[in-house]
């Protein structure tokens, strides 16, 4: 069997697939996935500043979705506080919700020759919540580009318990 990660192309990003099914594209600057090992160095005072051991101490999983071009449905999704009505959108200052309960699944599909790839090569985020990161640049010579983190959390659901993510089809 082929590697199911190829080595480059652009992709398609949707969340929430069984609710809103929001579909964030076109993006435009690559869309990055990480996810990185959290841990606490074990020290003795005998080997001065010089691990011993490590514990593992979680980790952190995010995708940066760089949307452009977006329509206003799609940014009040991915702008917190935000309201569309119409042609106008509105954005509020919300200080003090929780959000696991509104993370959602994030799956991103290569594309390839203008088409989604076979869903072997699928990456899913199974529990995410956007956080807006915005910085518009109104000029000349630049493309706005509305940068949207993922933050996921460990599921919740039967079968994907503390389960954060998975590449290929469902097993």
């Amino acid at each position: 069997m082929s590697a199911p990660n190829k080595d480059l192309g652009p992709c398609s990003v949707l969340w929430d697939q069984a609710g809103d099914n929001l579909e964030l594209n076109p993006t435009f600057g690559g869309v990055t996935f990480r996810d990185e090992v959290q841990k606490v160095d074990i020290l003795e005072d005998q080997q001065g500043v010089t691990p011993v051991d490590a514990v593992h101490v979680g980790r952190i999983v995010e995708v940066t979705v760089p949307m452009t071009r977006s329509t206003l449905d799609a940014l009040e999704h991915a702008i917190m506080g935000s309201v569309e009505t119409g042609t106008t959108m509105k954005v509020s200052n919300k200080v003090g919700d929780a959000v696991f309960a509104n993370a959602k699944e994030l799956v991103i599909k290569p594309i390839v020759d203008g088409v989604a790839a076979p869903a072997s090569t699928w990456l899913h985020i199974h529990r995410c919540y956007p956080f807006s990161a915005l910085e518009w640049v109104y000029d000349v010579a630049g493309q706005r580009v509305t940068n949207v983190v993922f933050q996921a959390y460990p599921d919740d659901k039967t079968g994907k318990v503390n389960e954060m993510w998975r590449l290929g089809a469902q097993a």
